[in-house]
């Protein structure tokens, strides 16, 4: 129970963010408003009977007075369950300070609003909520009713769905022990999507399925696609290469890995007679911000999307989106917090798929390889209505071996040491893109002899060898590529060389 000497101390400060003060309830509708923005904010006390001059004067309590505030806060909704207390002055009976205690609870039940409007505090003073405020709040006390991802569309039909990606997902998903072999025996595209939580039992189908594995998701949802874009110098004037996926999030996360290894170079060491390469930025690094822009993004607006962008000093993510409210990216980068994605279905389907490694360590394991690395400390920015991640590199991508030369000498393309001319030459580099080298390309003429996956992933300066298989060998095997062991694809000892014309 309250006493009068915990009112003095509360008041001792004045009013602040947690604090309001009326004198009477002639206030009683006003203080309600601050009551609302507590319950909106961090919580805090009103208390009715202390003077502007911050003395405790009390007031007059009838019948009539208690049932006024009552029916004040029963106008305040969602209802809430709030102790009043009726503090009598010790010198002056039958006057009380009335005093009630408003919990914040991390907006869970929210937004509350006060007769009909939301308030939320700003600093010490009351204001109005802003739509968007109250609209995110909304989605935060309810994911499940107001998710984007989770929405039935009756748009969608099971022969929008790509149902070879679907397949591969679910055997790469068993493969990864992340889903149960049991399912090995699902066929019906529609079970494989009950099983991955992007469809429901009466056959709708939800939005996050299109996005992840529909043929063409965005005819139904424009904003399902990822701009990617090297630019020359440190601006946007000038583009040196540009491309747009519209493809599913698993093509989007495909090209962005392919547009990162073709235009990012490599470095590295003779290690016996293998060259040990390593690319400007840490694979782990473009890895876990590719997932971390494709699993965390706003799909709300349909203009806005996500970007890459390549500079020859440092690489930009962008993303529609922003933390949960009231959170920085500091509390993610420990394990303290774990993962709260925006988009929980994708990103588990990710996760089961094999292709995120751990729930809630991306923005640690981004810091950690870049520090491994020696690279400047990445940026992350906050610039409604999107999140940037900036990773410096520690040589600009013209100060040393460029992104298009290649890594392994070839009759076709003669070998060149950066000079000082090199400078006259960009516009050319703009307007001209037969230079530039793929990762496709090095993969070729690395294996001009006998080369197994590990060299291969490495020579990339890729550690994830079932991508680099995926991408860059299997595709190729018996028009560019042949396995040195045929009869047994999966040996240890598998090695791929190139088919000679």
């Amino acid at each position: 129970m309250t006493t009068i000497d915990d009112i003095k101390k509360l008041i001792a400060k004045d009013e602040t963010r947690t604090l309001e003060l009326k004198k009477t309830t002639g206030e009683l509708y006003k203080g309600m408003e601050t009551a609302c923005a507590f319950l909106n904010s961090d919580g805090g006390w009103l208390m009715f009977g202390i003077a502007p001059s911050l003395k405790i004067i009390g007031q007059n309590v009838t019948d009539n007075t208690r049932q006024e505030v009552a029916n004040a806060l029963r106008k305040i909704e969602p209802a809430i369950d709030v102790e009043v207390e009726y503090v009598e002055l010790p010198d002056k009976p039958d006057n009380y300070v009335i005093a009630i205690y408003f919990d914040s609870n991390n907006f869970k039940n929210g937004p509350y609003s006060f007769d009909g409007r939301a308030f939320y505090k700003v600093e010490s003073t009351t204001a109005l909520m802003p739509r968007q405020m109250y609209e995110e709040r909304l989605k935060i006390s309810n994911p499940q009713r107001f998710s984007w991802e989770n929405t039935p569309n009756s748009e969608i039909i099971v022969d929008d769905i790509d149902t070879e990606m679907l397949y591969q997902t679910l055997h790469d998903g068993i493969g990864s022990r992340r889903i149960h072999a049991s399912a090995m025996t699902l066929q019906d595209p529609m079970k494989i999507m009950l099983k991955l939580g992007v469809a429901r039992k009466n056959g709708m189908i939800l939005n996050a399925a299109n996005v992840l594995f529909g043929k063409e998701p965005s005819l139904l949802h424009p904003q399902c696609k990822i701009r990617l874009a090297r630019f020359e110098g440190t601006d946007k004037r000038v583009f040196r290469d540009q491309t747009v996926c519209e493809g599913n999030l698993f093509e989007q996360y495909d090209a962005v890995m392919d547009f990162c290894l073709k235009h990012l170079n490599l470095s590295g060491r003779m290690d016996s007679k293998f060259r040990q390469d390593t690319l400007t930025v840490p694979y782990e690094a473009i890895k876990e911000a590719t997932i971390n822009m494709l699993c965390h993004r706003s799909w709300n607006a349909e203009n806005t999307t996500p970007s890459l962008a390549i500079y020859d000093d440092r690489i930009v993510f962008q993303n529609p989106g922003s933390f949960p409210l009231g959170m920085t990216w500091q509390d993610f980068a420990n394990e303290h917090i774990g993962s709260l994605p925006a988009n929980p279905t994708i990103a588990n389907v990710f996760y089961r798929r094999g292709t995120m490694e751990a729930w809630g360590r991306g923005i640690g394991l981004i810091m950690e390889s870049c520090k491994e690395q020696t690279l400047p400390t990445p940026e992350i920015k906050v610039v409604p209505p999107f999140v940037n991640l900036t990773i410096w590199f520690k040589h600009s991508l013209t100060g040393g071996v460029k992104a298009s030369a290649p890594q392994v000498k070839d009759s076709h393309t003669p070998s060149h040491t950066p000079s000082d001319d090199d400078s006259t030459s960009s516009h050319n580099e703009t307007n001209d893109q037969s230079n530039i080298i793929t990762p496709q390309d090095k993969v070729f003429e690395f294996c001009k002899s006998p080369k197994s996956i590990v060299e291969i992933a490495e020579m990339l300066g890729v550690n994830d060898r079932r991508w680099v298989r995926k991408k860059y060998i299997a595709p190729y095997i018996g028009t560019k590529l042949q396995m040195t062991i045929p009869d047994k694809p999966n040996s240890q000892n598998q090695k791929y060389v190139i088919i000679k014309e």
